[in-house]
């Protein structure tokens, strides 16, 4: 019982054009007290070249230092926007892997075996955290293959093990959350479970109370199904701790 109800931190999912970066800031600043680390979408960014990655990260990391930073290039088989296929996926994290400017790196699992654990054996020898994600964009697994997919993940040496699903109906929350919680009954890893969707807000407000570790917000825009703003996200969770 001791690894469950935990406060989960707050990401704030950032995304900008070159020319909108100096409204963002202000948006960053406006909403600092609400949010516990910012997660840069490479994917949702105009830029394309790993330089003009490092610039945005190195810029937020000098307005932002103590706002730890997660790198996310999220592929449209994932509900993201990049269309990078498997060895130029593999490519670009490992070039941000080595200008060591981020504190945690997001993976898909289902990247081929061999590139995901070279990636992961990289960040790990750089001092980076590894957060390892899999999202079901169309439906929600059953409790069994939830359990399964935390399963593999925490057998990768991972620091973070996050599955998103989208639910039909609040079961499907329900069962979405009863896998977090079973998961980290064993487990000393960040275990995160998010139920996307407006069905789903409830597992953003109330997954703590499961064991979930982080829970995803907006500062002007959702980057994902049922975000909602920091501000909002943080004044409904205290309602379950």
């Amino acid at each position: 019982m001791e690894n469950v109800n935990v406060k989960p931190k707050i990401v704030v999912t950032l995304s900008a054009a070159k020319n909108q970066w100096d409204d963002l800031y202000k948006k960053i600043e406006d909403n600092e007290l609400y949010i516990d680390i910012i997660e840069y979408r490479a994917d949702l960014c105009d830029s394309q070249e790993v330089p003009d990655y490092v610039e945005d990260i190195k810029a937020l990391k000098e307005k932002f230092n103590r706002l730890p930073l997660i790198f996310t290039y999220r592929t449209r088989g994932e509900g993201g926007q990049g269309s990078k296929e498997p060895n130029d996926y593999y490519e670009l994290n490992k070039a941000i892997i080595e200008e060591e400017c981020i504190d945690i790196i997001d993976i898909e699992m289902l990247l081929y075996e061999d590139l995901r654990d070279e990636l992961i054996q990289l960040a790990r020898a750089k001092g980076i955290q590894v957060l390892v994600s899999h999202h079901e964009m169309e439906h929600t697994p059953s409790l069994k293959e939830l359990k399964a997919l935390y399963q593999h993940m925490q057998q990768l040496n991972v620091d973070y093990s996050k599955l998103a699903v989208m639910p039909e109906d609040g079961r499907d929350v329900l069962k979405l959350l009863t896998a977090v919680y079973e998961t980290k009954q064993d487990s000393h890893h960040h275990i995160v479970g998010i139920a996307m969707g407006e069905q789903g807000k409830l597992s953003r407000l109330a997954g703590g109370a499961f064991g979930s570790d982080l829970t995803y917000g907006h500062i002007g825009q959702e980057a994902a199904p049922g975000q909602l703003h920091v501000q909002q996200l943080k004044s409904l969770m205290e309602i379950y701790q």
